[in-house]
């Protein structure tokens, strides 16, 4: 008797070749960190223009949370520029590899402190030869729902 394969079982491949325990993710804009970054802009503002301090201090407080608020969404919303990702690789070794708008693939290993609940998962990732952690943002509104499950369960169960 031939052995039936399902689509949603493991190939019974080890989990380092298996595709089953390995998540591709595209990652696209966000309307949700959108309007995250731009709330904690306008209350940043807010704060900085209602303190007490001089003029020039008011000034460069409010263009630095401008720039930051513009630095931010370039990475996190449009996914251009430096540290933004455009594409997600996990598997369940441990292993990662992210691809920026550029098209250059960085690989490197999950880290340990990588967040993960149904309305955001923060992958935590180190490259290969580098000394300082790397953070991928992932919110529900900017990837496929399928691959979002599967990512959280991968880096949960991990």
């Amino acid at each position: 008797m031939a052995a039936v394969r399902s689509a949603f079982k493991y190939s019974g491949a080890p989990h380092d070749n298996d595709p089953a325990w390995r998540v591709v993710i595209a990652v696209g804009p966000s309307r949700r960190v959108e309007a995250w970054i731009i709330a904690a802009a306008v209350a940043g503002l807010a704060a900085t223009l209602s303190a007490e301090l001089p003029a020039f201090a008011k000034a460069a407080g409010g263009f630095a949370l401008a720039a930051a608020a513009v630095r931010a969404a370039r990475r996190e919303v449009w996914r251009e520029g430096a540290g933004a990702v455009r594409r997600l690789t996990v598997d369940l070794a441990g292993r990662v590899e992210v691809e920026g708008p550029e098209g250059r693939v960085v690989a490197g290993r999950v880290a340990s402190d990588s967040f993960v609940a149904p309305w955001l998962t923060i992958v935590r990732w180190k490259p290969e030869g580098a000394w300082i952690a790397r953070t991928v943002l992932v919110v529900p509104d900017a990837v496929e729902a399928e691959a979002f499950r599967r990512l959280r369960v991968l880096l949960r169960w991990r």
